[in-house]
């Protein structure tokens, strides 16, 4: 719009320009014959004339010293101009033609020196400047009209504005500025751990739209916390009872110990006295076998008492072989009785890594138990230790069983995720292994073959 009224006003202005042009062209000629013929009364006619016209102002011929000699208010003639009108003319701008609008009172003025042309020499001699023309011109009632509309318009253009500021400014603060805020504060609250947090959207749009994906996501965020709290329950109560068990267990171990002590030390003297009594030598043989299982005896119950005492969980230096080769012995027997077969592989010269020693442990427990859960019978289970070629530790267990379906590897490490339909399976095996490996600064991998093995390989970083 303002460019729209600059335009017309622009045009306004090149309009009167051409009626001043013509005006002072039209003086000049009359000028110039009335002097040529010798009768100067004809160019007051020719000024009365026009000065009778509702577009001149005022016409007006004064010499170099502002003396007037022509004029349409005879008044004003053998006056000078700067008496009349003060700061009207500035006869050291006055080289070419002056055009200009007068501010306060809306006039166009042009003022332009009359040159001394060559058949005027004669009387003017040889001076440049004769003298000089100056016109008023009134503005047209188009232009008043289009003048006083120019300022209501700007008024009128200045007032859409801020009414459109305005208006965009409620619209924006109401459809997007107050429901971020909204789900700025739910954000807040879920991060609390508010979770019966819930926004309501009424309209067909984005931020309803992000208002309904915040919903499920708390809904989801509530179901997965109520499913852990219970979850969490029932580990407190499985733990609570087998550290009950674990307890008994380790009593009955030492127990166990101490009758296997005076087993051991009659049989060792029934040894030593089979050396003397000729009739007791044809028991030696069988001394040394019930001598040979009561070591293995011992040795399964120091591994109960060792793996029953409480741990510290701290990160130190271990030797991850031993832990695999302890871990091996505990499952061994029960693994045969499965006709699983669990092999160890070590074939890293460098074993000594900084670790939590229980957490790894929990590891291979997990990792073992859910490779002999896959292959239920007849198979084997390969734990391999060995070092790549950036010196770090390799840890892998392998089983031969049937895999994991390729669609589902990437969810294996998820909380709750099991592919088994035992009541009892919590689906946290894995996600557990997961984070340990992430405290450890290592990175856990699965390849699995649907068809025959399913491998989870273990990084440590050095």
């Amino acid at each position: 719009m303002y460019f729209l009224l600059k335009q017309l006003k622009d045009n306004f202005r090149d309009r009167s320009i051409v009626m001043l042009d013509t005006t002072s062209d039209l003086i000049r000629y009359g000028l110039k014959a009335a002097m040529m013929t010798g009768h100067p009364e004809d160019l007051k006619e020719v000024i009365d004339a026009l000065s009778m016209k509702d577009a001149i102002y005022h016409i007006r011929i004064f010499d170099k010293n502002g003396i007037i000699k022509f004029s349409s208010n005879i008044s004003e003639i053998n006056k000078n101009i700067t008496s009349i009108e003060p700061h009207h003319i500035d006869f050291k701008q006055i080289v070419n033609k002056v055009m200009s609008m007068g501010p306060e009172k809306k006039k166009y003025l042009i003022t332009a020196p009359i040159i001394n042309e060559k058949i005027c020499q004669s009387c003017h001699e040889e001076q440049r400047t004769i003298a000089y023309l100056d016109v008023e011109t009134n503005l047209t009632l188009a232009e008043n009209l289009f003048y006083t509309g120019f300022g209501h318009m700007i008024y009128l253009g200045w007032a859409v504005v801020i009414i459109l500021s305005i208006g965009l400014y409620l619209i924006f603060n109401k459809f997007i500025s107050s429901p971020l805020k909204k789900l700025a504060i739910a954000l807040k609250d879920v991060e609390k751990g508010h979770l019966n947090v819930q926004l309501k959207g009424n309209q067909n749009d984005e931020i309803s739209s992000v208002f309904k994906h915040f919903n499920a996501m708390t809904s989801n965020l509530k179901s997965s916390s109520e499913k852990i709290d219970k979850m969490h329950m029932a580990e407190l109560q499985r733990l609570g009872r087998l550290t009950t068990l674990g307890e008994l267990t380790s009593q009955t171990a030492h127990e166990v110990n101490n009758h296997i002590a005076i087993i051991s030390s009659r049989i060792d003297y029934l040894s030593l006295e089979s050396k003397k009594v000729e009739e007791l030598q044809k028991f030696v043989e069988d001394y040394e076998v019930l001598q040979d299982q009561i070591s293995k005896i011992s040795y399964i119950t120091g591994n109960i008492l060792k793996y029953s005492r409480k741990q510290n969980s701290e990160k130190k230096e271990i030797n991850l072989a031993n832990i695999i080769r302890d871990n091996a012995s505990l499952y061994n027997d029960i693994l045969e009785k499965k006709k699983i077969k669990l092999i160890v592989n070590i074939n890293a010269k460098n074993v000594v890594t900084v670790a939590d020693a229980v957490q790894i442990n929990q590891v291979l427990t997990n990792l073992i138990n859910n490779a002999a859960d896959a292959i239920h019978n007849d198979g084997n289970i390969i734990i391999t230790l060995l070092c790549d070629i950036d010196n770090n530790l390799v840890l892998s267990v392998e089983d031969d069983g049937p895999g994991i379906k390729n669609e589902l590897t990437d969810e294996i490490f998820s909380p709750f995720f099991t592919t088994k339909n035992s009541k009892t399976n919590t689906g946290l095996g894995l996600y557990i292994v997961k984070k340990i490996c992430d405290n450890h600064n290592a990175e856990i991998h699965c390849a699995s073959d649907p068809e025959n093995c399913t491998k989870f390989t273990i990084t440590f970083k050095g």
